[in-house]
């Protein structure tokens, strides 16, 4: 960090900070949350956070942009989707290294957003990055087909989705017709006179549980992190006990969550009232609550007491749904039964892909069938004249007993010269990774008689997880001999050895490839 800045009004916080490696861009959004929720909740202050980059001379703008693309895809979503969009389908290329070419589809909405994102990629090469670029922008007809068509049934679904929520909302917020309240008979409440009955209820809403009605719009638990006064939450119970204790009265605890995070809720009830309110308070129910938010005095924790008011609720949870309109058929599902690689039962995956509108699913466990009579028994469950599918498969497994410890032979024996060597590189494709380290030393005779080191420059940045594997940096291979230099040193070097390696078909990949 370098430096803290804000406006006098204190309107927002912006965190400067320094780095000479790569951060990805959720990464920094996640620590703008983090701050946020653990230093300014409750407070409605944002914060951001603004890097600047000092990269090694290994970062051209090419480079840069095929290392940092995902993060400028997620940078632009959080601006505009139809900007994201436009720069994920755009072709770039670069010329004379600093000027970027971006051809773009040839639409009223690409040009009028092409201004936009061309000012973002200059703001992000040279502010961010201190590497000047000019951007240049050229538009491609296209063609019509299938896929716009699709895409137009998409957003009609879209809409008709949001549609749909924004009724729902009404709905659910929409004030109850509150009956005036009785002043004699039963459903009155008389307080406490001895003989008396005692009401949970203050109101004749069927949907009130416990005491009086009311209409609030629920806060998210996430931002309760401290004695608030009275709020109003929604959520599930996940969590129930009662407690019974002197004067014929009894604690409920019950946890509550509405997946923002969870609180517990704690009520002093009487025991003649406990039958009507264990019918409705209880593991799994949707609740809404009116109370006070106050540090219980026995365990310290954060509570919600003095209960003002209960009233049942709709599941609130927006629940996923396929809506792409060709739907898919999954080829390669785990249930629990795969060991160490699946968690879910067999006949909830396959409910899911039912309920989606796919037309099958494949269950593909490793090396085990126990799946099989769950799936089936789902099926059994459908209408006769149900088309959908499910495809028994399993992964099986070979195992190779020739595997070959030495290879390419030649008349050399252990009793002859060899060389043991080692190889760092920038990842694991031989193809399309670099070599930047070879370390050897030869052998005869049992004793170490020479060595042979060198890093070698991959003519690009190395990775940042790299540098914490092996503790090479680019600043250490920026003056090394390349590749077409170091290896045939390395070559003469073993004229005539038998290579040893651990894991030497990885090494020797990369050797044969270079």
């Amino acid at each position: 960090m370098t430096k803290i800045t804000s406006t006098s009004e204190k309107k927002f916080i912006r965190v400067h900070i320094f780095s000479t490696h790569l951060i990805p861009r959720r990464k920094i959004s996640q620590m703008e949350e983090d701050i946020e929720r653990q230093l300014f909740a409750g407070t409605g202050i944002p914060v951001y956070l603004a890097e600047e980059y000092r990269l090694s001379e290994q970062y051209t703008p090419e480079y840069l942009m095929d290392e940092y693309r995902d993060s400028m895809l997620f940078e632009l979503e959080g601006r505009s989707a139809l900007e994201k969009n436009i720069f994920q389908k755009a072709k770039c290329s670069f010329q004379d290294q600093n000027v970027l070419c971006m051809t773009v589809a040839d639409t009223i909405v690409a040009k009028e957003k092409a201004e936009s994102i061309t000012s973002y990629l200059k703001l992000v090469f040279e502010r961010r990055f201190h590497l000047p670029i000019e951007v240049q922008v050229t538009y491609e007809k296209i063609k019509e087909n299938k896929y716009r068509k699709m895409n137009e049934l998409q957003l009609k679904q879209a809409v008709d989705a949001i549609q749909e929520h924004n009724g729902n909302v009404q709905a659910q917020h929409r004030p109850q017709q509150r009956p005036q309240q009785k002043t004699q008979g039963s459903g009155g409440v008389k307080g406490g006179r001895p003989g008396k009955s005692y009401s949970i209820k203050k109101s004749d809403d069927p949907n009130v549980i416990y005491g009086r009605d009311f209409d609030d719009v629920p806060i998210e638990l996430k931002q309760v992190d401290s004695e608030m006064g009275e709020i109003t939450l929604h959520g599930q119970v996940v969590q129930f006990e009662t407690r019974e204790i002197r004067n014929e009265k009894t604690i409920l605890i019950f946890a509550v969550t509405d997946f923002t995070d969870t609180i517990t809720v704690k009520m002093f009830v009487r025991n003649e009232q406990l039958p009507e309110l264990l019918g409705e308070i209880k593991k799994g129910a949707f609740l809404k609550i009116k109370g006070v938010t106050t540090i219980d005095k026995y365990d310290g924790e954060l509570t919600i007491g003095s209960v003002h008011g209960i009233r049942k609720t709709a599941d609130f949870r927006v629940q996923r749904k396929d809506t792409y309109p060709e739907k898919r058929v999954e080829l390669h599902c785990h249930t629990k039964m795969s060991d160490m690689d699946g968690v879910s039962e067999a006949k909830a995956l396959v409910k899911r892909a039912h309920d989606w509108g796919h037309p099958a699913i494949a269950i593909t466990d490793h090396g085990v069938v126990q799946a099989f009579p769950d799936a089936n028994h789902y099926l059994e469950t459908l209408d006769k004249d149900d088309p959908f599918k499910v495809l028994y498969g399993v992964e099986g497994y070979l195992v190779d007993d020739l595997t070959e410890i030495v290879s390419g032979a030649g008349e050399q024996t252990l009793d002859d010269t060899y060389v043991v060597f080692d190889i760092e590189t920038t990842g694991f494709s031989a193809i399309s990774d670099k070599i930047i380290e070879i370390g050897a030393v030869k052998v005869e005779e049992g004793r170490i008689v020479e060595r042979f080191s060198t890093f070698v420059n991959p003519k690009r940045p190395i990775p940042f997880r790299i540098t914490n594997l092996t503790g090479i940096t680019d600043e250490m291979v920026l003056d090394a001999p390349s590749i077409e230099e170091a290896l045939p040193a390395f070559l003469e070097f073993t004229e005539g050895a038998v290579l040893v390696a651990h894991n030497a078909g990885f090494d020797m990949r990369f050797i044969e490839q270079n």
